[in-house]
């Protein structure tokens, strides 16, 4: 019985490992279909409209569920959305102020966040395995981005907070989101981003209906796959996926636009973006089989 329940955790693991990976692939191909599609339209009519389309598509996945919603339910996605919003808000403004190769690898550090709030919180060192993970993870964002130095500006300062309430979702996801059903948490979480998303949209951008018709399909895809359907994978992933592993194998997320940059996009990799490659992709596999 023991081995049958080991068997069962194992496969449940390696599941949500793979839900989290499909995450980090879905961001990349929606930062892909972004560059090559809809480049033009205002960034926040973007957040808007896809997680106005991620938030149909989940009730429609079962609407009768919006009936099963319970004030505990309230009490912990309102928050969560919250922070999903303001790590995309921090995300997006940054950009204004600086480079999007020092963004990309700033905005990652909540790999090495979470790890160092995990061991605060539960008063112990990280595992050699997580820190080797870790520092091959960074070392290889910072090839893949290319960082060529400049002085820390305002932009970076946004890009590590970004990343700073990102590892505050993640934590809060783990420790709040276990008990909860996952469609009804994922629902109530986007609600509240296409909430926010539309209230700055309507003040600060100036609504305008033309935007979401010029990239109305790619809008979609990324709304029902790169939102919708990702945010669902990791709420339901966390419950069985640590912490420190989902910040890790979230850097797929570099990794495979990368990839897809090159076959899509036709841009040159150099030969460190290949070595920042190689280096993320082993911290995936030691993230998985030494089972951070």
């Amino acid at each position: 019985m023991t081995d049958i329940n080991s068997n069962e955790l194992e496969l449940k693991r390696f599941r949500a490992y793979a839900e989290l990976l499909f995450a980090s692939f879905s961001w990349a191909l929606a930062t892909i279909i972004i560059k090559k599609y809809i480049g033009e339209i205002p960034s926040y009519h973007l957040l808007m409209g896809r997680f106005v389309v991620g938030t149909i598509f989940i009730f429609a996945l079962q609407p009768h569920n919006v009936a099963r919603i319970k004030k505990q339910h309230i009490k912990v996605g309102i928050p969560l959305g919250i922070l999903i919003f303001g790590a995309y808000a921090f995300g997006v403004i940054c950009l204004k102020y600086t480079s999007a190769s020092k963004s990309g690898f700033l905005v990652s550090l909540s790999v090495l966040f979470i790890p160092l709030v995990e061991s605060i919180r539960k008063k112990t060192p990280p595992s050699k395995w997580i820190v080797i993970s870790v520092a091959m993870s960074l070392v290889g964002m910072v090839l893949i981005s290319g960082i060529n130095g400049g002085k820390f500006n305002f932009g970076d300062m946004l890009a590590i907070a970004s990343s700073v309430v990102y590892t505050l979702y993640i934590l809060a996801l783990d420790k709040y989101g276990k008990d909860m059903e996952d469609t009804l948490l994922t629902l109530i979480q986007l609600a509240v981003v296409a909430v926010c998303c539309i209230f700055i949209v309507v003040f600060f951008e100036g609504f305008s209906m033309q935007y979401i018709k010029n990239g109305l399909i790619p809008i979609l895809i990324i709304g029902i796959l790169c939102t919708g359907m990702t945010t669902l994978l990791q709420t339901r992933a966390q419950k069985i996926a640590s912490p420190e592993s989902a910040g890790i194998l979230f850097l797929g997320e570099p990794l495979f636009t990368l990839i897809m940059s090159y076959f899509i996009l036709n841009e040159t990799i150099l030969f460190s973006g290949l070595i920042g490659a190689l280096l993320i992709l082993s911290s995936l596999v030691i993230a998985v089989l030494k089972k951070i």
